[in-house]
């Protein structure tokens, strides 16, 4: 959706992607009290009463810090919000929060050097750093060593399910927690400025086949048309910006979250492929080199870091690849700061490791796991503490409206207020939280309906452990990062280009990669897949 997302890759993608299958050999954290006594409650509850008594003799709370990326980084008023919500869980679980939001263009980057260092950090997303990387790196502490989450954190399955819950084991192991959030994408989505169409005179209102629909459904010929009349009558813009389109776009699953062995069709079928020499990879690198060659694309494309929703606002391109969803209206007309309509091309779908695509994790080096637990635990069950996370605080950076809603407070905007977070996908539980304006009041309801009636690959719930082949999948990763940009982008003529990559993709093992991913699956598949 962002240009930032780079270096997800592509991964909201896989979008968000993705990340599964890591060794279970990877290190914990052994400094974690078992519960005393056999009722759990009383537990948490003593853990929350010792805190508070012992901030009451030395004036100061433990404080649990908490990490994840924002599309333009740390907002102003981060601070206020801190001293806010810590007002809050001093006396709800005798604490105190430090929340640090990170630019997603170094996220990746500043966040391996963190936990990497032994500097504090308690909580964090794995979105951009990779779950299997986390945990193979020995990131991410065993949630249940100790009951752990049984004893501190009860309420998150209530939140998210165990269904959902167990989807983020690793050889049987919970190294995280998924977020509660769309699970599926609508595929191949582009979003247009709506003012763009308006000034082309585009007769898109009768195109709905829905009273209250949010997108479009439609086909590339539209498109194409489109864009043609978009870059005649706006000459100084660039018509698209493309980013992590691909996951986005093709009915690919990822296994494992990479695309070295992947299945084709929405996962219908069992069989690992090679996505390079598919049709479906051609046919989409084709139309992006299309795209390049009429002159809808920038130049600086491959350099830029500057997220696509900062480039629409700023005026400089008019259209992008989101992955569409309930509520995706609202979502990406806030951030480009105009209306953006929606063409959806494909079907929505959710891949095999969709829901542990990225999940919260407790630093394996966290001094507190029980504190850094239960501050989890209130973000996914308590709406006071989700608020936070996902609007600031109340009355400054939101009210709420006699319908139901909230919105900006005190005539801000998306440019002004000093915390106006809106990656509220990568906050725990976001069902909980305040519902803003322009979306309908039901819209969870809604997000639930399309998660359970998306096409779902015949490989959910299935993890890639690539463990044992780290060397390959590095040396796969340098050979993709190499020529994906330029392929994906529409740089390179993909009759000449995907050829070449594949050549070196091979010659650096990715046969045996796949291999492998088609060995644990049909293991998997014996006892797993659905029939």
């Amino acid at each position: 959706m962002k240009k930032r997302m780079i270096a997800i890759i592509l991964s909201l993608a896989m979008t968000c992607s993705l990340f599964a299958g890591c060794k279970s050999a990877a290190p914990a954290a052994d400094n974690t009290p078992a519960a005393s006594g056999s009722n759990s409650a009383n537990a948490a509850q003593k853990a929350i009463d010792d805190r508070i008594a012992n901030a009451k003799k030395d004036g100061k709370y433990p404080t649990v810090v908490m990490a994840f990326m924002n599309w333009s980084g740390s907002p102003k008023d981060l601070q206020k919000v801190n001293a806010s919500l810590s007002q809050y869980t001093e006396k709800k679980l005798g604490l105190d929060v430090k929340i640090q939001i990170l630019d997603s263009a170094t996220y990746k980057q500043q966040m391996t050097l963190i936990l990497s260092s032994g500097e504090q950090l308690d909580l964090f997303d794995s979105v951009l750093i990779g779950y299997t990387p986390s945990v193979n790196n020995g990131y991410c502490l065993d949630l249940e060593k100790n009951k752990l989450i049984s004893t501190y954190g009860a309420d998150i399955e209530k939140a998210v399910g165990k269904k959902y819950i167990d989807d983020c084991r690793v050889n049987g192991v919970l190294y995280g927690l998924p977020k509660n959030k769309d699970n599926a994408t609508g595929l191949d989505c582009i979003a247009i400025g709506k003012k763009y169409l308006d000034g082309i005179g585009y007769k898109y209102a009768s195109m709905y086949k829905n009273k209250g629909d949010e997108v479009i459904h439609s086909d590339l010929n539209t498109i194409n048309d489109i864009f043609a009349q978009l870059h005649k009558k706006y000459p100084d813009k660039y018509v698209y910006t493309p980013v992590h389109a691909f996951q986005h776009t093709c009915d690919i699953d990822g296994l494992g979250g990479d695309n070295f062995g992947v299945l084709l069709n929405q996962g219908k079928e069992l069989k690992v492929v090679d996505l390079f020499t598919s049709k479906t990879y051609k046919d989409f690198c084709t139309r992006m080199y299309n795209w390049n060659k009429a002159g809808y694309i920038s130049k600086d494309s491959l350099s830029s870091d500057v997220s696509t929703t900062s480039q629409v606002k700023a005026g400089t391109t008019m259209a992008y690849t989101p992955g569409a969803k309930p509520g995706i209206k609202a979502q990406e007309s806030g951030l480009c700061g105009q209306e953006m309509l929606f063409f959806q091309l494909g079907p929505d779908f959710q891949s095999s490791n969709s829901v542990a695509a990225m999940p919260w994790c407790i630093n394996s080096n966290t001094k507190d796991p029980v504190a850094a637990m239960q501050f989890l635990n209130a973000a996914y069950s308590d709406t006071t503490v989700s608020n936070y996370l996902c609007w600031g605080i109340e009355g400054t950076h939101y009210k709420k409206t006699n319908d139901g809603h909230i919105d900006f407070a005190n005539d801000l905007n998306a440019s002004t207020s000093g915390y106006y977070n809106n990656v509220n996908w990568e906050m725990p539980n976001q069902f909980i939280a305040n519902i803003w304006a322009g979306n309908d009041l039901n819209i969870w309801t809604r997000m639930k309906k399309f998660n359970d009636t998306a096409t779902v690959s015949k490989a959910a719930g299935f993890t890639f452990d690539n463990s044992s082949l780290t060397t390959e999948y590095t040396a796969l990763t340098n050979v993709y990062n190499q020529y994906q940009k330029q392929l994906e982008f529409g740089f390179v003529n993909p009759d000449t280009g995907i050829a070449e990559m594949e050549a070196k993709l091979k010659s650096n093992g990715l046969e045996k990669y796949m291999a492998e991913k088609q060995t644990q699956l049909d293991k998997w598949a014996k006892t797993n897949a659905s029939k």
